[in-house]
């Protein structure tokens, strides 16, 4: 009802009803005048109503809410809408919003104020699709009254809006198809100062469909219950410096995955209200620059730590007092450049694969293993350990390294030298641990390898002198300070001399005699063997030759020939050119190899002993008994001699298995149709032995030491003496 008691301003009876009272009530002219200007302006005011009325039905439907919210009027408009009666029904329940929604509450707060709220506000119907209302609501004037009823107008604006939603769709679309289409990840940061919390208004792109985190599964979700407390403290510290206004690039990994990831402020009136950023993967970067990274440190043959990665690791022990104490075994394999000469890189390669497993294999978990180069490994114990533990360790590496390999359907030998140092005890920083390992190494080595030596000081001074004597040697060579002598080969049973074995000497200007038993070992380590060997064999051939050329009887002269030489291709050539270059006689020259020597490539030796032999050269195997020959090989080896190893003899009357081991040589040699030389005899009851045992032929100081030139050419003549006796027996 309005305040003239109409339900509308256009019942048309009433307002005539009115008309008519007042005309009832009409007492004089000047009150009839005054009722027939108030009817007068009430019809004027009744037209424009309802002009205006009609108007605002064009543009837009009225309603009038009491202040329960029941609808106390709906123009007919409203009521075609929802083709049902409105009238004392909740206007609430046509709103399309919920009472939390931000524009309902702040439309009710204006409303409770006596403000006019303006907005716009979708009204649902059951079955009717509802329209979109550009609303104006105000209260209402009316007097007396604490909580006035309000106006609502609103104007039907559904189909702008069904085209801006159109719009909206379409951008909205629009928008999921580049964010789905987006390979890389982009989200959105926002903060609440109030938890102090940083969250995710956006989180999109295939990257964040891969990882499984979308926005819907983002939002609301704090840091830490999306990523654990560790990874939250770490992005919650790069937000907080891109919200200072600082873009910000950073990697980070999430489920083994690494990523890039960039941050870039957004800024309204000069404060960052939120962070853009942006991620892209990089875990197969990551992983080739890692690869790079191991590479580097890493050998890539047996992908142990390097030396690059040795010196980073004790760099970093040593800046942080990490260990306490750390112990280092500096191993290399002896004679390994063997290894790779006779059987090639590709065998060498595949032992030291072999021999890096077998030496990891003895270690703990918390020791390291380094190859530094070559046959070259550092194994560094970072507990503390006793002596003798380290020699139980060692020891054990040694046992496991000197296994036979099988390379090439063929059995080989490889044994190991080591070297230890210890740190703060025997080296006064954790790099020269290493450089004192490397000595001990070195002097192991020269003492006849296959073993493990601590460090002392007493080794410094050798090794130096080692160097030195390395240079002096070389300086030998080209001097000609190098001289041999002859130890002759006596026939045991006639005890004539029956050849000679050409040893090598040195006499060094300022240190005098330097014995055979130093400098070969460094000769070997060095590579000037090989120098050593071709002297030695060019001077014992030339000699040899000499006394034949001046009439003294022929012998044949035994030239000792390392490993390397022997395994070398061009061997019997090299021999070959020095026996025509002395114009001595094949017949004239034996050549003696060790029985270790030709089990490192024994088919290839073979061979190279069969042209030696087919050239005419006498063969033998020397210090036999000492190394791992198979007699199925030395069955095949086209020799001519064994030589039993002074190291049986000198005890064969003292122990009785060194006498039986004699014995079985004998029989051995008799068996492969070879002539067996017994080294080292020094007494004349060993020499019994010999005889009584059917040896053919001995060496050793009981006869002769070894002598200079001219004391072996006494021998030869006396000899030739004989001979020429022999002869002439009427002349004696």
């Amino acid at each position: 009802m309005n305040r003239w008691g109409l339900h509308t301003i256009l019942d048309q009876k009433k307002v005539e009803n009115l008309y008519n009272m007042l005309s009832d009530h009409q007492q004089n002219e000047s009150s009839a005048y005054i009722v027939e200007e108030l009817k007068s302006m009430i019809s004027y005011s009744i037209c424009g109503y309802k002009d205006l009325m009609n108007a605002i039905s064009y543009a837009m439907t009225v309603l009038v809410i009491n202040q329960q919210g029941l609808i106390q009027y709906t123009d007919e408009k409203f009521e075609k809408w929802t083709k049902q009666k409105l009238t004392g029904r909740k206007f609430n329940d046509f709103l399309g919003m919920e009472k939390e929604d931000a524009t309902y509450l702040e439309m009710m707060d204006k409303i409770r104020a006596g403000k006019v709220w303006k907005g716009e506000l979708s009204i649902l119907f059951s079955d009717h699709p509802g329209v979109y209302l550009d609303a104006t609501i105000a209260p209402l004037r009316e007097p007396n009254k604490a909580n006035p009823s309000i106006l609502f107008l609103g104007a039907n604006v559904t189909p702008y809006k069904k085209q801006e939603l159109t719009v909206v769709e379409q951008a909205r679309n629009e928008y999921n198809r580049t964010m789905n289409a987006l390979v890389n990840l982009v989200f959105k940061v926002g903060y609440d100062p109030g938890r102090n919390q940083y969250y995710y208004k956006m989180f999109e792109g295939k990257l964040a469909q891969d990882i499984d985190l979308t926005t819907d599964k983002v939002q609301g979700k704090t840091l830490a219950e999306l990523f654990g407390e560790q990874q939250a403290a770490f992005y919650k510290a790069q937000y907080q410096s891109a919200f200072l206004g600082n873009s910000i690039s950073y990697k980070h990994q999430y489920h083994n995955r690494s990523f890039y990831s960039t941050l870039s402020p957004v800024e309204e009136n000069g404060e960052v209200v939120e962070i853009i950023g942006s991620s892209i993967e990089i875990t197969s970067h990551e992983e080739a620059e890692l690869k790079i990274q191991h590479m580097a440190r890493h050998d890539p043959l047996t992908d142990l730590p390097n030396r690059a990665k040795l010196q980073s690791d004790l760099d970093q022990w040593l800046a942080y007092q990490t260990y306490d104490e750390i112990t280092a075994l500096f191993c290399n394999l002896d004679r390994f450049k063997y290894v790779n000469d006779a059987l090639g890189h590709m065998a060498g390669d595949q032992v030291l694969q072999i021999m890096a497993k077998r030496i990891l294999s003895c270690l703990d978990s918390d020791d390291s293993m380094y190859r530094i180069g070559g046959d070259e490994f550092i194994l560094l114990i970072k507990e503390e350990r006793s002596n003798q533990e380290i020699l139980r360790l060692g020891r054990r590496i040694l046992k496991v390294i000197e296994q036979p390999l099988r390379l090439m359907n063929r059995d080989f030998f490889i044994t190991a030298s080591i070297g230890v140092s210890q740190y703060p005890e025997r080296a006064e920083s954790i790099e020269e641990i290493i450089g004192r390992a490397d000595i001990a190494m070195h002097y192991c080595k020269l003492k006849g390898r296959h073993n493990i030596l601590f460090y002392t000081e007493q080794m410094d001074l050798f090794y130096n002198q080692i160097i030195s004597l390395e240079g002096d040697l070389r300086k030998a060579l080209s001097r000609n300070e190098l001289s041999l002598h002859y130890q002759p080969k006596v026939n045991v049973a006639t005890g004539f001399i029956s050849g000679m074995e050409a040893l090598v000497r040195w006499e060094h200007p300022e240190r005098g005699t330097i014995s055979p038993a130093e400098f070969i070992p460094v000769a070997e380590e060095t590579g000037l063997i090989s120098q050593v060997d071709d002297w030695v064999m060019h001077e014992a051939c030339r000699q040899n030759q000499q006394w034949i050329d001046q009439g003294y009887a022929p012998e044949r002269v035994a030239v000792n020939v390392s490993a390397n030489e022997i395994q070398r291709n061009d061997f019997a050539e090299k021999v070959h050119q020095v026996l025509l270059a002395t114009q001595m006689e094949p017949q004239y020259l034996e050549i003696e190899v060790t029985e270790n020597s030709v089990m490192q490539n024994t088919e290839e030796c073979i061979r190279t002993m069969q042209d030696l032999k087919a050239m005419g050269v006498s063969l033998a195997i020397d210090d036999f008994g000492t190394g791992y020959s198979s007699l199925s090989y030395l069955r095949q080896f086209p020799i001519h001699f064994l030589k039993i190893d002074q190291d049986f003899i000198k005890d064969v009357l003292k122990d009785p298995s060194d006498a039986e081991i004699v014995k079985a040589m004998i029989q051995l040699g008799e068996a492969f149709k070879l002539e067996v030389i017994a080294e080292g005899v020094e007494r004349e009851d060993v020499l019994d032995f010999l005889k009584e045992n059917d040896c053919a032929y001995y060496q050793g100081y009981h006869f002769s030491k070894p002598l200079a030139p001219d004391d072996m050419e006494k021998l030869l003549t006396r000899k030739q003496t004989y001979l020429n006796q022999m002869k002439n027996p009427g002349e004696q």
